[in-house]
């Protein structure tokens, strides 16, 4: 991670794990001062109670991981706030009652939705049922510590109506403003900044009028309060969840300010009552609007989904209609831009009539079908098109309407033809190559078996050359030692040769030469290798055969070579021999040619046409 990103993921944990406590527990201080200070009985109970709003709001907006801490710094904020009026045990059982309506709240709208918006029609009535009944349970507990701790005469059911329709007007006041400013881009934002001028001044004076003069409930019931009414509804209509509770708790702020001195249309013989009486209106006032706020806002969302549905099936490329089921012979009640330009027609000529046999609801019955249609036009050119029809239920599950999609496959199929037919081409032209390289790979597979016949046979006679020898000689001798068993050479010289050539010519020597090779080759084994050496001299390697044997079959070929004529050399031909065999395991082919050499010599000086066993050196 480099120093950026360490940089980066140090101040976003120090703006989520300390800046937003730290701002939670400001708010809720300021919310509990206000709330101290907007109280009208003598035992300072509020007649809302705005802290918790604030606090519900943070524990919506940040992951549970991080409540502790904002819960730790609205138990600071409640203390320092109550101090001045209530004793600290007063204050920590204020704060305990608080935090558990918070908490339980809180967990129970974000069983509702996670994370939680009122976006809804269905969570604003939950954020109200949950509201009621979290703010009414708490209101059990701090009613209870009013009545056990504070000398009055206030009846207990007082505080706690007092005290559950403070902390519910507080939490209608204030959560939904902050979560609808906090979470920001999924609400409506303020277009007509004219109009929310004009919105904002119109309740300015006309609840400065209502709230500026004297007029008690017991003379008069309040009708004019409910002037503002229209007021939270206009800001619901044009500016959504966020305008309905700005507007909701500037009327709230004015209201209540305007009663705490004794003015409005709203003030009883009592404080309790006045007190009841001003919660009333403003729960009534705010929480319509929010309720119509949400559902505009679903409306409008479910219009733009419509529309986006809309623009989509116009948009694509395939025919769509509509059928009414309902009706006889199911008439179209839509088509869409490419059913029209498929039919070549426009929707009023389609609306109300009913499609061809095969192209409307045909045999679809209660499933989903789907038709192949091929067309032949008066030009001879040819249309395919993929025909699917499906039935359309509502909710009780009874066909309402059919839908078609017609899909254009003229280009398809053409394109399969075409691609038929390079398939075709190029199927023929893979054989014919197929031949072509067969007939190459014969030529090359017989021009290698040439190449390997003139690197390893002699181009004369036939026999195996030196080099090729020489190779397979290493294999036998090596399966030799390997499986113990015995092997011989035998090393074949024509004596007198250069007379030959000198009295012939070398054309004679050649042939002498040849039928020389023609008379072993027609004594030997298949495992047998004889090869030429150089000029007149041949050997041959004798695998399996030991040195006796080796001698054996040297003698047959010396006899059989004299015996021998040849038309091209009137002079008898005679070879010499020397015999060696595989003595031991450190023998090579150079020990066994050199031994067989030295046999072949004392052949030679022995008067030659004989055959001599080579000795090993001592």
């Amino acid at each position: 991670m480099s120093r950026n990103e360490r940089a980066r993921l140090g101040v976003s944990l120090l703006r989520h794990r300390l800046l937003l406590p730290l701002a939670t527990g400001f708010g809720y201080y300021l919310g509990a001062v206000l709330g101290v200070a907007a109280s009208s009985m003598s035992e300072g109970i509020a007649i809302f109670w705005l802290p918790n709003g604030i606090l519900l709001a943070a524990l919506l907006l940040v992951p549970r991981r991080d409540w502790p801490l904002h819960l730790a710094m609205a138990v600071l904020a409640e203390i320092a706030a109550d101090l001045p009026t209530f004793t600290l045990a007063q204050a920590l059982g204020f704060a305990a009652v608080n935090l558990f309506e918070c908490l339980l709240a809180a967990w129970l709208l974000q069983r509702v939705a996670c994370p939680f918006a009122l976006d809804r029609l269905r969570h604003v009535a939950a954020f109200g049922l949950i509201l009621i009944f979290a703010s009414g349970l708490a209101a059990l507990l701090g009613a209870t510590i009013y009545s056990l701790s504070i000398p009055t005469t206030t009846p207990y059911w007082d505080f706690w109506v007092i005290w559950w329709l403070g902390d519910g007007l507080g939490v209608l006041l204030v959560t939904p403003l902050l979560l609808s400013w906090l979470q920001g881009p999924h609400q409506p934002a303020v277009r007509h900044r004219l109009e929310a001028v004009a919105l904002l001044a119109v309740i300015l004076l006309l609840a400065v009028w209502i709230f500026s003069s004297v007029v008690h409930v017991a003379d008069d019931f309040p009708r004019r309060a409910f002037l503002l009414m229209p007021l939270p509804f206009w800001a619901a209509v044009r500016f959504g969840v966020r305008g309905a509770a700005s507007i909701g708790l500037l009327i709230a702020a004015i209201a209540i300010t305007a009663s705490l001195q004794g003015l409005g249309p709203l003030i009883a013989a009592t404080p309790a009552d006045t007190a009841l009486l001003l919660q009333e209106y403003l729960a009534v006032l705010v929480f319509p609007s929010l309720v119509l706020a949400a559902l505009l806002q679903e409306l409008r969302d479910r219009n733009e989904r419509l529309r986006i549905r809309e623009r989509a099936i116009e948009a694509i490329n395939d025919g769509v209609v509509i059928m009414d089921a309902r009706s006889p012979d199911s008439p179209v009640v839509y088509a869409n831009p490419a059913f029209e330009a498929m039919k070549g027609q426009r929707a009023v000529e389609l609306l109300g009539r009913s499609l061809p046999e095969g192209e409307g609801r045909g045999d679809a019955g209660h499933a989903a079908a789907r038709t192949l249609l091929h067309d032949v036009h008066a030009d001879g050119t040819e249309s395919w098109n993929e025909l699917r029809v499906a039935p359309v239920r509502d909710t009780r599950g009874q066909i309402t309407h059919y839908v078609a999609i017609q899909h254009d496959l003229t280009e398809m199929k053409r394109s399969e033809t075409e691609l038929r037919a390079a398939h075709d081409e190029l199927d023929r032209l893979n054989r014919e190559l197929e031949a072509r390289v067969e007939a190459r790979t014969q030529e090359l597979q017989w021009a290698n078996q040439r190449l390997e016949e003139l690197a390893s046979i002699d181009s004369l006679t036939g026999a195996s050359n030196r080099r090729h020898f020489l190779e397979q000689a290493r294999i036998e001798i090596s399966r030799a030692k390997r499986q113990g068993h015995p092997l011989s050479v035998i090393m074949l010289d024509i004596d007198f040769f250069k007379s030959v050539n000198d009295r012939f010519g070398h054309e004679a020597g050649d042939r002498v030469l040849v039928a020389l090779a023609a008379s072993i080759h027609g004594t030997l084994r298949g495992a047998d290798i004889f090869a030429r050496l150089g000029g007149e001299e041949f050997i041959l390697m004798l695998p399996g055969q030991d040195l006796a044997a080796a001698c054996q079959m040297a003698e047959r070929l010396r006899l059989l070579i004299e015996q021998s004529e040849t038309p091209a050399c009137p002079a008898r031909i005679t070879v010499s021999a020397g015999v060696a065999g595989l003595e031991n395991e450190s023998d090579e082919i150079g020990d066994l040619l050199r031994r067989a050499d030295q046999g072949l010599y004392h052949a030679k000086h022995q008067g030659r046409n004989q055959v001599c066993v080579g000795q090993s050196s001592p």
